[in-house]
């Protein structure tokens, strides 16, 4: 949260992700431990998005954010069954606080992270097949680009060379 605040001062987006935050935590902590989101949690942070919203003048990218954030991994949840129900509403979620620009963006970089979870369980020989949370992958990958934007690469090289 300090980094948000070093980044974005004290403005309307970073009141948005400051709000954020404490939702895909929780959202994350809960779908760890039970595999399961649920949907008041989800709904909540909806809510508290849209409220902040209406202080933004831009409402059209975030509603056409949230609208990408849910069809796309709807599409990708039936197609593929690898998505739950829980994690196209958090998709929603993240998508609707970061705007239209960066919703194709999350939603990839949740599968490259996931991935490369996935390739540590399979070289560390894992004898059980186990369904994998996913959500803490989407809130990894919605704080990497709230602290990163387009820029993960250059972020990564900062930090080294500091």
């Amino acid at each position: 949260m300090v980094l948000i605040y070093q980044k974005y001062g004290i403005t309307i987006q970073s009141i948005k992700y400051l709000s954020l935050i404490p939702f895909i935590i929780i959202i994350s902590i809960i779908d760890y431990h039970t595999t399961y989101i649920y949907d008041i949690t989800v709904i909540s942070g909806i809510i508290i998005q849209g409220i902040l919203l209406f202080i933004s003048p831009d409402i059209k990218k975030y509603l056409l954010a949230f609208i990408i954030g849910i069809i796309v991994p709807y599409i990708i949840a039936k197609t593929t069954k690898g998505l739950g129900e829980g994690d196209i509403g958090l998709y929603g979620l993240c998508c609707f606080a970061l705007g239209k620009n960066y919703s194709l963006y999350l939603i990839a970089l949740s599968f490259v992270l996931a991935s490369v979870y996935c390739v540590y369980i399979l070289l560390a020989k894992s004898d059980k097949i186990r369904k994998i949370p996913f959500a803490p992958f989407i809130s990894l990958a919605t704080v990497l680009i709230i602290l990163t934007n387009f820029d993960i690469f250059n972020f990564w090289f900062d930090i080294i060379s500091n």
